[in-house]
């Protein structure tokens, strides 16, 4: 997979309909480099920011997140939030969703 990329740099097909979307989701945070907004380690050859939220967003939404959680009723939310699975859940992330400046 490819890293986090500017809004710009991204092709059409990238974008959802957010009137499609069963959730929407969105992100904002503190970018770790200004150009780039994640920084790509041995680790995480696609950027750290990438794969934490990759990772976040499978705990909630797929089946990685079944059986996870604090107590009951945080693995029965996860349950049924994972049983979207599959369906359109579009992720508002500010970096790749709106145009930035600097180095292209």
């Amino acid at each position: 997979g490819l890293g986090i990329r500017r809004c710009q740099d991204l092709p059409p097909e990238a974008f959802g309909d957010p009137t499609k979307a069963q959730v929407l989701i969105v992100v904002s945070h503190r970018w770790m480099n200004r150009h780039t907004c994640d920084v790509a380690t041995l680790e995480f050859p696609q950027g750290l920011r990438l794969h934490t939220m990759v990772q976040k967003l499978d705990m909630h939404f797929s089946s990685l997140g079944i059986g996870k959680g604090r107590g009951l009723g945080e693995r029965w939310r996860r349950f049924c939030e994972s049983l979207i699975s599959g369906r359109d859940v579009l992720v508002f992330f500010d970096f790749m969703s709106l145009p930035q400046q600097g180095i292209g």
